[in-house]
């Protein structure tokens, strides 16, 4: 059956959140384990759609049979930040793509998780504070590299906290089927960046019974990235220019509730870093990938380090790799 519903506008108070999460999931490696952009599975890589093939985010992953199986991600580029515990697809499995086109500048993301309890048990009205407690898909992009704080200023004042909550990167959950019809929040506090059939963002999944037991779900979901967003209104946000090869930030996290609300069982986490929630240091590196998957000799993608380097005047560059 399929379930596309119309998303609304939040502002959530990103320190519940995270102090909620804390809480309930006794994350692996502590507050004060150090993790670089670290990828498991190596530099993910963005398929390029062509003009004439973009996907329509409707929670039907057919307008990406395109895509080559060398693109998706399976469980085991995932690592569990909860308890460490080894792949089990009979649990949990992932599918998950990444795609991109440089003409209407969109990031899309794709996955399917099959699960052996799909858990969404929160009250309705409450996905602005309990999303994060429903079987979900978390996307985090940083769109120019920069790394840093990006959420959870819990020593700025709430004022100050509203304007400086995902400014630099951001931070969205899908969640469904909902108790309502609020089934996509973006933590950034930013209410014109987290519509769920917007211009400048849209969701959508669709949930399944399977027939030997279990649930499989379809997220899908676009965005137009930012350097900088002002919570206020588009006008005054930064937006940015993808190219190709380049590396951005970007992370995406699946939450695995089972029999327990409170409780998470897993946390699959593609960079496998702690604190994604507020720190764009522990995303992973993705590179937009030329329509043939081949970039030219001599051509190379700007990363992390490429981008420090210009912005000094110097000349380091990352290779791109195929």
């Amino acid at each position: 059956m399929k379930n596309t519903l119309p998303g609304r506008r939040f502002r959530p108070t990103f320190c519940v959140y995270v102090c909620a999460v804390f809480l309930t999931a006794g994350l692996a490696g502590g507050p004060d384990q150090v993790w670089g952009h670290l990828t498991p599975a190596g530099t993910i890589r963005a398929y390029q759609f062509t003009d004439d093939r973009l996907p329509v985010v409707d929670g039907n992953l057919s307008d990406w049979n395109a895509v080559g199986g060398s693109y998706w991600l399976s469980t085991e580029a995932f690592t569990d930040l909860v308890h460490g515990s080894a792949v089990d697809n009979r649990d949990l499995g992932i599918r998950l793509g990444v795609g991109w086109n440089p003409s209407v500048n969109r990031l899309w993301v794709a996955a399917t998780v099959t699960d052996d309890i799909h858990q969404i048990d929160r009250p309705a009205g409450s996905a602005a504070l309990r999303i994060f407690q429903d079987d979900a898909m978390e996307v985090f992009i940083d769109a120019d590299h920069s790394g840093g704080q990006f959420a959870n200023f819990v020593d700025l004042s709430a004022v100050e906290q509203v304007r400086q909550n995902g400014t630099q990167a951001n931070h969205f959950v899908i969640a469904g089927p909902p108790p309502d019809g609020d089934y996509f929040v973006n933590f950034s506090a930013a209410a014109w960046y987290s519509l769920a059939n917007g211009p400048y963002t849209a969701a959508a999944y669709q949930l399944r019974d399977l027939p030997a037991g279990g649930t499989e779900i379809t997220y899908e979901a676009m965005f137009v990235p930012f350097d900088r967003v002002d919570v206020n209104a588009v006008f005054l946000s930064d937006e940015h220019q993808l190219r190709e090869g380049e590396v951005i930030g970007f992370n995406v996290e699946i939450d695995d509730y089972d029999r327990f609300s409170e409780l998470l069982d897993a946390k699959w986490s593609l960079s496998g870093g702690q604190n994604s929630f507020q720190l764009a240091d522990r995303f992973a590196d993705l590179m937009l990938m030329p329509v043939d998957g081949i970039f030219p000799t001599g051509v190379q993608g700007v990363g992390w380090g490429g981008l420090k380097a210009l912005a000094t005047g110097g000349h380091e560059q990352r290779t791109a790799e195929p």
